[in-house]
């Protein structure tokens, strides 16, 4: 097939940059996709078909791609946006393929594509497993609101038919009992709460150094005054990430809670952010502690909805933090071994900056 019909035929918005960051040509999916006609959009600067506040960004990124130019995907781990011609926006991925030395010049073949579908399907596809989810979890918070409500009733039945004489010892000891089992069921119905509260996400470039530190200001004294030692390596040169901070900060006190109350005679918790070498992009943040460790059977079910090993667990805290990571595109894991402690590993990607865009 001659190029200029494959050009046509694709089925992706193809858009031809020269070195200078300028549009050479463009086929008719591009023209669709972003509302120009072919005439207005060659000889104009391809930032046109970007957000306003990305343009200066975007001119470094050509730059940075001319000077080290390979066929790749553009943004990996990221959220791209291309602005129409009437200035609606929409979100894209985009492949970029090098032509060097043509008779045109160095040029970059940019295939565009919206993916408005696929996520609106995507988030449909979370919805229904939320739905589902939800499902299962009113029903597991029946079978958990039943059993401190049966002793309730069971220990309020003792009381009413003591007798007068009944010393206050006695009744002190099943009042006692009441609170406790009444404090369990108003825990589990707080988190019922807070899982199915809809509240809209403050997404912003985060620092996720300060995160940790916003963190301990609000956990770290009273791990102190357990006698648990949390010890920091943070590395200051890592980039931002795009997130919710109260909702990471809800995973961090989550983690971090947890492993206080593995270690009730006191330990040791190492809180480190870096950036991997074998991953470029992503970011690490690791809580680990020096815990009794986790067996075998519980670690394969540790993130399940209601799965808890604590006494006065509701089993909502690992599975809502792995959702919260999951919806900032990222990924939560952990590693233990009984009577070796236990690392929660989170990663995330970095939120798009001048050198990794490209």
């Amino acid at each position: 097939m001659p190029y200029k019909e494959y050009f046509e035929a694709a089925s992706e918005g193809l858009i031809v940059v020269n070195r200078g960051g300028f549009i050479v040509e463009v086929n008719r999916q591009a023209e669709r996709l972003f509302g120009y006609s072919s005439e207005e959009l060659v000889g104009q600067r391809v930032e046109v078909l970007f957000p306003t506040g990305f343009h200066e960004r975007h001119r470094k990124h050509v730059e940075n791609y001319f000077a080290a130019p390979r066929t790749r995907a553009m943004g990996i781990g990221l959220s791209l946006v291309g602005r129409r011609k009437d200035g609606s926006e929409f979100p894209i991925e985009i492949g970029l393929t090098y032509a060097g030395e043509t008779s045109r010049g160095d040029l970059v073949v940019a295939a565009v594509t919206d993916i408005s579908q696929r996520l609106a399907l995507e988030r449909e596809a979370r919805r229904a497993e939320t739905v589902i989810s939800l499902g299962t979890f009113a029903a597991g918070i029946a079978h958990d609101l039943n059993n401190p409500l049966q002793v309730i009733r069971s220990r309020a039945e003792l009381v009413l038919e003591s007798p007068p004489s009944t010393p206050a010892s006695e009744l002190n000891e099943d009042l006692a009992t009441i609170h406790r089992q009444a404090e369990r069921a108003s825990r589990i119905i707080e988190g019922f709460l807070e899982l199915s509260r809809q509240r809209d996400k403050a997404v912003a470039l985060l620092d996720i150094n300060q995160l940790v530190e916003n963190t301990l200001l609000l956990i770290g004294e009273q791990m102190r005054k357990d006698g648990i030692n949390v010890r920091t390596e943070l590395d200051r040169s890592l980039a931002q990430v795009n997130g919710d901070a109260t909702a990471l900060e809800r995973v961090l006190v989550n983690l971090l809670s947890n492993a206080r109350d593995a270690m009730p005679q006191g330990g040791q918790v190492t809180i480190e952010s870096r950036e991997v070498g074998e991953s470029p992009g992503w970011l690490h943040l690791i809580i680990a502690d020096s815990g009794p460790g986790i067996s075998p059977d519980a670690l394969k079910r540790i993130f399940e909805l209601l799965y808890t090993t604590k006494p006065s667990g509701t089993g909502l805290g690992l599975w809502m933090s792995r959702r919260i990571i999951q919806e900032h595109n990222g990924r939560i894991e952990v590693e233990s071994e009984p009577g070796r402690g236990t690392t929660f590993t989170i990663k995330l990607p970095a939120a798009e900056t001048s050198d990794q865009h490209d």
